[in-house]
């Protein structure tokens, strides 16, 4: 792949990632980048190595699992960029795992605290404070956002607002079969939404 190409991939992740009103599910990522500004960049050294060494795949998935970890420059600029990426491939394998056993750390948290829904109740809601904790993973919150969407309830509050972003962000890249998780994990996610 070409160095001009992987920097206008780039930078159609890095708006994805980083405004509200750009989103690369529409516009397939079609972004104008200037071959001049392109080469007046410090880290050229960077962008060639990653189209000298990675397919387009993979440095989509490179760039996506850096934004999605909270660099705002996608790894670029980082030497730990591959060590993420390669976390992040492990996540992915284990999505479903983690999902099951983040299900079960938000019931213990519910139960304990006495809280009735973990995604609805109070003014920052558990999940929430779990992610910001990081006690479950992104792609646990990404998902009960794809099953029954709640998000946009919070994004404008001021301390929730760049994690709502993220998540919103995120959704396109986290993929998995809705039904089958619905009919699986059914008492866990009604107990977690808190529908009765």
């Amino acid at each position: 792949m070409e160095p001009f190409e992987v920097y206008r991939l780039y930078l159609a992740l890095k708006l994805h990632f980083t405004t509200k009103g750009y989103d690369i599910t529409k516009t397939l990522g079609a972004v104008t980048g200037k071959r001049e500004t392109f080469l007046k960049r410090k880290d050229l050294t960077s962008i060639r190595k990653l189209a000298r060494d990675y397919k387009r795949s993979e440095i989509i998935d490179i760039l996506v699992a850096n934004f999605a970890n909270g660099d705002r420059w996608g790894g670029v600029f980082d030497s730990e960029c591959l060590e993420t990426y390669k976390k992040w491939l492990t996540n992915k394998k284990r999505m479903l795992y983690n999902f099951n056993t983040d299900l079960d750390n938000i019931l213990f948290r519910m139960e304990k605290d006495g809280i009735k829904s973990a995604i609805f109740e109070g003014g920052h809601p558990l999940i929430f404070r779990m992610i910001m904790g990081q006690d479950i993973n992104l792609e646990t919150v990404v998902m009960l956002e794809k099953l029954r969407p709640f998000v946009s309830q919070y994004s404008d509050d001021f301390v929730l607002e760049d994690t709502c972003l993220l998540i919103s962000k995120y959704k396109p890249f986290v993929r998995f079969d809705k039904d089958s998780i619905n009919s699986q994990y059914m008492e866990k996610l009604i107990s977690i939404y808190g529908d009765e």
